[in-house]
């Protein structure tokens, strides 16, 4: 296994910011937002009740668990309880704790290409094999590339949609040819719901809602980091039939015991404010069209619109053959000491030529961001920079 490159980026960039440079991050995968005054005062008063001083269930708190379970009945439009529920640190450790309990050694895992490292990362950590799935020119899986890199060890894939860094979704008939795929070679799919809530054009279907006879065989995934803004909070969980559930149980028993209540009754309150996502959606579509619009503007630079998530996903190989870069990554080196602003390059996506940059920040440091790329990398048109405040 190895680091996650995209963290690497962000020690980069503290670095420098540590010696005094004024350093913009595009390249975290989280909310720039503080967690919500809501959640926090919840997690005041947890602290304060006795109870929450002392050992809980390993499968997590049972009202959190019945949140969890209605909100993926009202998603899939199937019957979920607080028993097909295991709390996670994290969807991270949700996935883990999933393929922990289906792969043995050996076992493939089809992960999509371009996709998130800690995808491949996560299947290794479990004892398994990840195989790179290579994604359409719209990002999106497809039963037939799934079944080019299907082997007889071929024992799950991991679906995510929204995904990331592409921000693809999968629409319905995409998705039902995957669960048909699926069905018929007796693969499990592990769903990677993370970015759910961030889905710009209003295709975002789960699989299980497309494909219900699928739900003895798939494992959501979940959270309330990227939707609550509660990365550092570390609450997740997977729903899945009772043999999987049984097997996170007991590792999370055997392991951590169980997450902190106190961070469980946090994501209590998150999950009963509805609101906070809703608005930081809207937020995010708008800083979405601004971002994507500017950077089109620069010569070399061919960024397509997101269906979903928090990513623009640039094609930015033109310019690096015009300025004699040789790589995604000497770009994002140049653009964090030349411009301070921090990307992630898109070999740590499987993705040369590429770079990732997030838009879940306010507008100021989006507006400031854009400003110092358009400066380091083009002449900058008066006109532009009026249509930036004009967006605000």
């Amino acid at each position: 296994m190895t680091d996650n490159p995209i963290f690497a980026v962000a020690a980069r960039a503290e670095a420098l910011r540590a010696r005094g440079a004024d350093v913009i991050t595009l390249a975290a995968g989280e909310p720039q937002a503080a967690t919500s005054a809501v959640v926090v005062e919840a997690a005041v008063a947890a602290v304060r009740d006795p109870v929450a001083h002392h050992y809980g269930p390993a499968q997590g708190d049972p009202a959190l668990r019945a949140l969890v379970a209605a909100s993926l009945t009202d998603d899939t439009e199937a019957a979920w309880s607080a028993d097909d529920v295991q709390i996670a640190l994290g969807a991270k450790h949700a996935l883990f704790l999933a393929l922990q309990a289906l792969v043995g050694a050996g076992d493939e895992v089809l992960v999509a290409a371009p996709g998130w490292p800690g995808h491949t990362e996560v299947v290794t950590a479990a004892g398994g094999i990840a195989v790179p799935v290579t994604a359409d020119s719209e990002f999106r899986l497809s039963a037939e590339a799934l079944d080019r890199c299907r082997t007889p060890r071929t024992r799950a894939l991991i679906l995510s949609s929204p995904g990331n860094p592409t921000g693809a979704v999968h629409p319905e008939p995409r998705l039902r040819q995957i669960a048909d795929w699926a069905q018929r070679h007796g693969v499990w799919v592990i769903s990677d719901d993370i970015y759910r809530a961030f889905d710009h054009t209003g295709t975002y279907r789960p699989i299980l809602r497309v494909a219900p006879s699928l739900r003895d065989r798939t494992v959501v995934v979940g959270g309330v980091s990227k939707e609550h803004a509660m990365t550092g909070w570390r609450v997740g969980w997977l729903a899945a039939p009772p043999e999987i559930i049984a097997a996170a149980r007991l590792h999370v028993s055997r392991t951590i015991t169980h997450v902190p209540t106190v961070n469980q009754r946090a994501a209590l309150a998150a999950l009963d404010d509805h609101g906070t996502p809703a608005e930081a959606a809207q937020d995010y579509r708008r800083r979405r069209t601004m971002l994507v619009e500017a950077l089109n503007r620069i010569d070399g630079i061919d960024c397509p619109l997101p269906d979903g998530g928090m990513f623009a996903f640039p094609d930015v190989s033109a310019l690096l053959n015009d300025h004699g870069w040789s790589s995604g990554a000497d770009l994002a080196a140049w653009l964090l000491d030349t411009a301070h602003v921090a990307v992630v390059p898109g070999e740590a996506f499987d993705a040369p030529g590429r770079i990732r940059l997030c838009f879940a920040v306010d507008d100021d440091t989006l507006i400031t961001a854009i400003d110092r790329l358009r400066t380091a990398l083009s002449p900058v048109p008066e006109a532009d920079n009026q249509q930036l405040e004009e967006a605000r």
